[in-house]
């Protein structure tokens, strides 16, 4: 008792962040004829690890990073073993026996290699792992269709589900860091050529681990090898039109290697340049509406404004001001006063749609290891700048040349120290740290020198936006600033100086003038600093730890939308420039009465919170978080035995705000924050929420082929920020909104089939509770209610919950005749209050029935075949490598639908929204019907020159929809069907608009909506089918 009290009271000495090692655990025995051997030497070559065997022949290696490995054995008398590509997984313990032969000749030398095992017969919980074989090999250079190949993982527009998960409960961690931002998304992916291993525990996880409830993605970047090497690699996709293909260029390169006898390093480098690429809309039909003729614009859809617009994809989109002799047709020589506004190319130039969206992205991965034994110390480095500029729909947006962008620059930090004390003791202690700032600004004042990206700007810059002499500036023909005013007016009168452009209006279709702005100011900020430590030790078949962390996170967002309302305003008092250009206390206010801006952690200028003294507001504080965890755990193995069982306490402050009064929230008419602090009826923070999570995971090695094993588990996430956090200005409020719960068991059966395969059964189910949902307050009206006559509000509150049981079967084979198969198949049912926070329930309240949620994709398989030679004799056989992969899956639930018009213009038809329930009504249960089905396949093919003593050069090819199927992900909510949307089909909807507007109106809806979709992707922002092929080429020259 004495000394366990000293273990736990020693990982308590350290404070920290996660507490997650990512590292492994080599064990074993060492035996001669079946009697153990005590006091032979096992070292891990190439480090400064290794141990002695106990009594019992026994050995432990600890805090192995993932990777491939050679160990060695000596006993006097003896034969020295050497086993080499000995495989260490995240988290898991590799078993590697030792059988010594006695030696006639003194300095005797076994070599043997390890092959890679099949079953994890140490596992107590489901973790699928890819190496750096498997992801060198993986058909796709992409992280995230990695992960999503494996079992459980759903795929969908907003992200990965896990399990069934909403995508905010999956953790993911880059060398134990957090990777997550506040959201809960990932911030940035690793460098796929940085990755020494990914672990995807699907399944519950041990007492050291939490931030995540449905599941943990880890990602471990590889360390520098005992020699200097290096690659450098080269991909791209070209050619074809934009909206099929892209333009793509990919340049990675790595260095790793030795820095004297106790450093090691690596790193790698990626640029990337994509240009026309977009997800949203990747099949596309050029069109050409009335045969090409002019069509006029009519604002409001009545009155002709003089402009006319020509949609032909044979000679290119072009839009023009009719001149002087008013004939409707651009012929500059019979009317040199018709003035071009806006064009495209032709088809086979390209350029007649919007598809020049172009992205750059700069990341670095990095490792540097100190071993000074019995200290390592190991520090690793992330960091990823991006810039994006988006064209917008290819339709709506043809005419405009003007483009928005968004700006990005991440970095994470990790140092770690482990200190052995003795061979199975060591103390390990963390310093982490993540920083994310973004912002989104208008691309062309960036480009002209009017504008500083890196949180540098202030009000006065971003009103230039919307202001014409301003954007006349931009460029010598002034072609922007012509279309500002009223259509058909004169845009350089000083009437017009902030009538920003409208847009046209085609027959009830709307197409954005050339120079119309894209978008405002917006910038945030995702941080967090963290410690933890832990104490692990070896007694006897217990490997107990210890350990706490802590966290401290930081929240920051400003957006600002207000630019044509202020310039309207200081259109009518000019004064009020000053007051812009001054940053008054004038203006701050004027912004805050008029809800220009969404603020949190800044004022609503966008300063800091503070800057006006007179002004400020104790609430516009930045955001902090904090996590408080301790945890102990005690592994036991014991051969045919491995129990798994811990406790973790967490200590949550979610720096959230809570009613002093639920009678009379400080919230006004307007949904504005007006008294805080009131003594009476103000704000209050919510208290820190602690929580104690019991974990037990139980394995049964039955033989040395098959195990048993069943994982139970209680967890704790705290919310995303992002609803926690409202802006004094408006938003939805989060009164006292807890963090989510979850509990979740599985039990799994795995064996061998044969020698050359193995299979793997496991049945799960998750239940997860106090799910973010949003509801409606609706105030009471009674005398000394609502003080601050608030008008019902949206509030988020933890009134979901959902409840998911399925079942994973898992086939894999060793690699036999250059043949090596991997495959999965789930089932799982999936139903919840709700998919996501707020889905269709705005301004109804909280959900009140179960159902089957969006990301139920009840049945879903995959397979990856990789083929591989080695030295044949065959020049075109050597070193030849494919990769192909088949996934399937059987769609997602919807809901048949049925509505009006409501308030849609006649270019949107009769679509019916997810994200408004006013004008439509399900016509059956809700999410009862099923998308489509789909099987998809992609291939790689690789080929490996050696050059002798140089280098080796790998050429290869990767096909993504290697058939290039039109897969349809999404429906409409009408019909079930991705085709049409049954607005045309339906008299009753669409008969009185095809009759004012007659036959030219349905054309464009027929190639503008239904073959193009502009509707669908205006109002949800994915498409409704899956990308089409891409084929890339590469080279790689390692040395």
């Amino acid at each position: 008792m004495k000394k366990l009290t000293t273990l736990l009271l020693s990982g308590l000495l350290i404070s920290g962040l996660f507490a997650q090692n990512l590292t492994g655990k080599i064990s074993g025995t060492v035996t001669s004829d079946g009697q153990a051997l005590a006091g032979a030497n096992v070292i891990l070559e190439g480090t400064t690890s290794g141990a002695a065997t106990d009594a019992d022949g026994q050995y432990y290696i600890f805090d192995v990073q993932p990777g491939l490995y050679t160990l060695r054995v000596n006993y006097i008398g003896y034969k020295s073993q050497i086993v080499s590509n000995i495989r260490v997984a995240i988290g898991l313990t590799t078993l590697q026996n030792f059988e010594l032969e006695v030696a006639a000749v003194e300095g005797e030398t076994v070599e043997v290699t390890a092959e890679k095992p099949l079953i994890e017969v140490t596992a107590t919980n489901v973790a699928r792992n890819m190496d750096s074989e498997a992801i060198e090999n993986y058909a796709v250079r992409n992280v995230t269709s990695m992960i999503a190949s494996q079992a459980g993982v759903v795929k969908m527009h907003d992200g990965l589900h896990l399990r069934g998960s909403r995508g905010s409960e999956i953790g993911y961690t880059l060398e134990g860091a957090s990777m997550t931002g506040a959201s809960g998304k990932v911030v940035s992916n690793a460098i796929p050529e940085a990755l020494e291993a990914i672990a995807v525990q699907t399944g519950g996880f041990d007492a050291s681990i939490g931030n995540a409830n449905a599941g943990m993605v880890q990602q471990s970047l590889k360390t520098g090898g005992s020699k200097i090497s290096g690659s450098v690699l080269m991909e791209g996709m070209q050619g074809g039109d934009p909206w099929a293909a892209t333009g793509d260029n990919d340049l990675t390169l790595t260095l790793q290697g030795p820095i004297g006898d106790k450093v090691r390093f690596f790193g790698a480098l990626r640029t990337t340049h994509t240009d026309n690429y977009k997800t949203t809309s990747r099949w596309f039909t050029p069109f050409t509406i009335a045969g090409g003729n002019p069509i006029p614009d009519k604002i409001g859809g009545l009155t002709p404004s003089g402009d006319y617009v020509v949609l032909d994809h044979t000679t290119g989109n072009m839009a023009f001001r009719d001149g002087a002799n008013h004939d409707g047709i651009y012929d500059p020589t019979a009317d040199p006063t018709d003035d071009i506004r806006g064009t495209g190319g032709a088809n086979t130039s390209g350029g007649m749609y919007a598809f020049d969206n172009v992205q750059d992205d700069l990341n670095f991965n990095g490792t540097l290891q100190l071993d000074l034994n019995p200290l390592v110390i190991r520090a690793a480095l992330a960091l990823n700048q991006y810039t994006y500029s988006g064209a917008g729909l290819p339709v709506q947006s043809m005419f405009n040349s003007r483009r928005h962008e968004s700006w990005g620059r991440n970095w994470l930090m990790n140092v770690k120290g482990t200190y052995f004390l003795n061979p199975t003791t060591y103390i390990r202690a963390n310093v982490r740290a993540m920083n994310r700032l973004y912002e989104s600004y208008d691309k062309s004042f960036k480009d002209e020198g009017m504008f500083t990206e890196g949180h540098k700007s202030e009000l006065k810059d971003w009103l230039k936006w919307g202001d014409r002499d301003e954007v006349a500036k931009l460029q010598p023909d002034s072609s922007w600033a012509k279309n500002f005013g009223t259509p058909g007016g004169d845009p350089f009168s000083g009437t017009y100086k902030y009538v920003e452009p409208s847009n046209y209006n085609i027959n009830g279709f709307r197409f954005q003038r050339d120079g119309a702005r894209r978008g405002g100011y917006s910038k945030g900020e995702d941080a967090y600093i963290g410690f933890d430590a832990e104490f692990v030790t070896q007694l006897g078949e217990h490997e107990v730890k210890t350990g706490l962390a802590y966290t401290k996170y930081t929240y920051k967002r400003y957006s600002y939308g207000g630019i044509n309302s202020l310039n309207s305003k200081i259109n009518q008092d000019s004064t009020l420039i000053d007051a812009v250009n001054g940053q008054t206390d004038r203006i701050l206010t004027e912004i805050v009465q008029a809800r220009l801006s969404n603020w949190r952690g800044y004022d609503p200028l966008g300063r800091d919170w503070d800057a006006s003294s007179a002004m400020k507001n104790e609430y516009d504080k930045p955001r902090h978080p904090t996590n408080l965890s301790f945890y102990a755990n005690d592994k036991f193995e014991a051969g045919d035995l491995i129990v798994n069982v811990g406790l973790r306490y967490e200590a949550i402050n979610q720096a959230n705000k809570d009613l002093k009064d639920y009678d009379n929230p400080p919230i006004d008419k307007n949904g504005t924050i007006v008294a805080a602090d009131d003594p009476n009826y103000g704000l209050v923070d919510q208290p820190t929420l602690s929580y104690l999570m019991p974990r037990i995971g139980l394995g049964f090695p039955i033989s040395d082929k098959s195990t048993f094993h069943l994982n139970y588990g209680k967890y704790v996430q705290m919310a995303p920020m992002g609803y926690l956090f409202r802006s004094r200005g408006s938003g939805a409020s989060a009164w006292g909104l807890a963090p989510t719960r979850e509990t979740k068991f599985e039990i799994g059966y795995g064996t061998l089939i044969g020698d050359f395969a193995s299979v793997d059964l496991t049945v799960f189910t998750r239940n997860p509770q106090d799910q973010i949902g949003e509801d409606t307050y609706r105030p009471d009206s009674s005398p000394g209610m609502n003080y601050f006559g608030m008008r019902n509000h949206g509030i988020w509150v933890n009134s979901d919950f959902s409840n998911i049981t399925g079942i994973e079967l898992d086939f894999k084979t060793a690699r036999v005749s250059n043949f090596q198969l991997f495959a999965n198949y789930v089932f799982q049912d999936v139903r919840g209050t709700n998919s996501y926070p707020g889905l269709g329930t705005s301004g109804w309240g909280k959900p009140t029935s179960i159902s089957a949620t969006r990301y139920d994709q009840r049945h879903q398989a995959s397979a990856v075949l990789d083929f591989r030679t080695g030295r044949t004799g065959n020049v075109v056989l050597d070193n030849l490598g494919a990769n192909l992969i088949a996934s399937y899956n059987s769609g997602h639930p919807f809901t048949m639908s049925d509505g009006s018009m409501g308030q849609r213009d006649a270019g949107e038809g009769a679509l019916l929204s997810d994200n408004d329930p006013r004008n439509r009504a399900p016509v059956e249960p809700i999410n009862s019907s099923n998308t489509p089905a789909y099987l998809n396949f992609d291939l790689s093919v690789d080929k490996t020159l050696a050059i002798s003593g140089v280098a080796n050069v790998k050429v290869y090819a990767t096909v993504t929809n290697l058939f290039n199927t039109q897969h349809i992900i999404n429906v409409y909510n009408r019909t079930g069907d991705a085709f049409d949307d049954g607005f045309l089909n339906d008299p009753a909807l669409s008969s009185l608009i095809v009759q004012g507007r007659g036959a030219e109106y349905v054309e464009m809806y027929k190639k503008i909506n239904l073959a193009n979709r502009n509707h669908w992707l205006n109002d949800h922002g994915f498409d409704m089918f899956g990308v089409p092929r891409e084929v890339r080429m590469g080279v790689s020259v390692s040395f």
